[in-house]
């Protein structure tokens, strides 16, 4: 019984840190295109009461990601995928039934199942007093198994899109994502996870522990999140961009975004600037929620790092 306790203690502390990641990512402002404390960016169908919503119906279905890692453990990527594919169709659902139907975290919903499944099935715990719960070593390994559950997840789903679109009579219902798989070869969110969150990996947590220090300055953790989400943009191949805006859009982004980052601008000027381009992307109807969905991973990973506190994000 100690030892089940124990097992739901974990999960839930984990899930209430990935609950906290998805709040604080969306509370940070100024985003350009996205929901934020000051705009509804580019979507007229959401607001930041709908994200707070969301979060709370997704923290119970988080904790059993958890669980089911920590019962089944890493052995089998393939079944612990299955096991949290099947509690995401649920978490979902509640999503749903929480924004009475708009789509708020569906893609951060994907990636937490799997990222909470391989931290349960690794022992990954809950930060306390000052003890990091990961570093840069153990969360590689945490990424390496998320890898190895979303290439089976991209195999499985793009063989069975290919079967479905064969076997109709050409009038075949896709997401957006299976549109843009199909007609640019984009894997999106799956390919992302295939590869283990590769801008992740190589671009925001190694910015994010080289800004340690800075959560204390001026701003705090809210500059250097904005400034780690400014780098994401101008690397990821945003699907969500390119659904909204074509691929003329995405490049355009990131070009802006890349050039914003290499000048270093002052923080009085980051936001400026970051509150201008929210206008911008508003009058053109792009939202690069893609960056969005890993800028909350990330946080999730710095808390687990020690890099921030619950505190530092609570802006």
């Amino acid at each position: 019984m100690a030892s089940d306790n124990n097992v739901n203690a974990r999960a839930c502390g984990l899930a209430r840190l990935a609950e906290a990641s998805l709040v604080a990512e969306a509370r940070l402002t100024p985003k350009p295109g996205l929901v934020d404390c000051a705009t509804t960016g580019a979507h007229t169908d959401m607001d930041l009461s709908t994200f707070m919503a969301s979060a709370r119906a997704l923290g119970p279905l988080f904790a059993e990601y958890v669980a089911a890692g920590s019962e089944l453990g890493p052995v089998d990527p393939a079944a612990l995928a299955d096991a949290v594919r099947r509690i995401g169709v649920r978490a979902e659902t509640a999503m749903f039934a929480a924004t009475d139907g708009v789509n708020t975290h569906k893609g951060a919903n994907f990636t937490f199942a799997l990222v909470l499944g391989a931290v349960g099935a690794l022992g990954v715990d809950v930060p306390a007093d000052g003890i990091s719960a990961l570093d840069e070593s153990s969360t590689g390994e945490v990424l390496d198994l998320v890898s190895r559950m979303g290439a089976g997840l991209l195999d499985h789903d793009v063989r069975a899109l290919h079967e479905r679109v064969s076997a109709s009579d050409g009038s075949v219902e896709l997401s957006h994502g299976e549109a843009l798989l199909l007609a640019r070869g984009m894997q999106g969110v799956r390919g992302e996870a295939a590869q283990g969150y590769p801008q992740l990996a190589q671009t925001l947590l190694p910015y994010l522990r080289s800004q340690r220090s800075d959560r204390h300055a001026p701003g705090g953790a809210r500059i250097v999140l904005l400034r780690a989400l400014v780098k994401l943009m101008a690397e990821l191949e945003d699907t969500n961009v390119v659904h909204r805006g074509g691929p003329d859009a995405l490049v355009s982004h990131r070009a802006f975004c890349r050039a914003l980052d290499e000048r270093d601008v002052s923080d009085d000027e980051l936001i400026r600037t970051l509150a201008a381009y929210d206008r911008e992307l508003i009058r053109t109807n792009v939202s690069p929620g893609g960056a969005a969905d890993l800028l909350s991973l990330g946080i999730f990973f710095s808390l687990l790092e020690g890099l921030f506190t619950l505190d530092d994000i609570s802006y």
